[in-house]
């Protein structure tokens, strides 16, 4: 298995080296956008891998025409770029130094309802796209570290959602030993759109019982639980949201925002009815710097 790694791995290193490719490169050095019409399908995922080794440090939009390309295209990226982490472990380059939050590639779906539809896009929509928007919010990545890579669709592209500072005003990170009331803390989540429940068994729910407070941020794979002594956060836990047993400890925990177009639509509709100016809005290119990449499926 190691050794079929080192020879894909390799794969990428050689393709580099082409004439073709070094004359694509010295193309996108100040950013820009390519169509893959002329690349078969099955390999466009390999040439979009292939892309960001060439420019490590600079993002990458991969834009699909729909829902079904979008996904397959993704778990092929994901495959690439895990052959891409491996190779650069091996290797010791400057990219093993990175940080693994954007050693896969993101997924930002597009809402599956109209937005003049009352019902809500599912949670797991909702996750993925604020997953997408928490990380390129964040500060800009060091030099060793790797740019993200996003996988998105046309539709997505041109869907508003929250500008970036608001992602900021709406994030929070807890860690070990802050000091924070508990009752303050579930008003705040509440006002992200977090719904409380009795037992918190999905994404976007909280419980407060006595100084254990379980939440399930939206871009978390497991609901955490924090316990309090006081006002004095003294763990934060994983934990099954299924039989509710406790996992892992862990440090610290990032939450977002706990929906997107409820909270867009509220705002919007606090606003006309305080004769306020509709707060402005972003798309995912808001969130991009000018030397992004643009690879056009379509």
């Amino acid at each position: 298995m190691a050794s079929d790694k080192s020879t894909t791995a390799n794969l990428f290193a050689t393709v580099a080296k082409t004439p073709a490719v070094q004359a694509l490169s010295r193309r996108l050095e100040s950013g820009g956008a390519l169509s893959c019409a002329a690349v078969p399908p099955a390999a466009q995922p390999f040439f979009a891998a292939l892309l960001r080794q060439l420019f490590p440090q600079r993002p990458l939009v991969v834009v699909t025409d729909g829902l079904k390309t979008q996904e397959s295209f993704h778990q092929d990226l994901a495959t690439w770029c895990t052959v891409q982490s491996s190779k650069f472990e091996v290797q010791g380059s400057p990219a093993a130094q990175l940080s693994t939050l954007h050693s896969q590639p993101l997924f930002f779906p597009a809402w599956e309802i109209l937005p003049h539809e009352s019902k809500l896009p599912h949670a797991d929509v909702i996750s993925e796209r604020l997953e997408t928007l928490v990380a390129l919010s964040a500060p800009s990545p060091l030099a060793s570290r790797l740019s993200p890579v996003v996988v998105t669709t046309v539709t997505a592209l041109l869907q508003k959602t929250f500008p970036a500072a608001t992602i900021a005003a709406r994030t929070r990170t807890l860690r070990r030993g802050d000091q924070l009331d508990p009752l303050d803390l579930i008003e705040w989540l509440e006002e992200q759109g977090y719904e409380p429940e009795a037992q918190v068994t999905h994404k976007g729910e909280i419980a407060l019982r006595g100084g254990i407070l379980d939440l399930f941020p939206l871009t978390s794979p497991w609901p955490v639980r924090l316990e309090f002594f006081g006002n004095e956060l003294e763990s934060l836990r994983q934990f099954d949201p299924v039989t509710q047993i406790s996992k892992e400890e862990i440090t610290e925990i990032t939450i977002p925002p706990g929906g997107e177009l409820g909270i867009l639509k509220q705002s919007a509709q606090s606003s006309v009815l305080s004769s306020q100016t509709i707060p402005a809005l972003a798309t995912l290119l808001d969130y991009l710097p000018r030397e992004t990449i643009f690879l056009l499926c379509e």
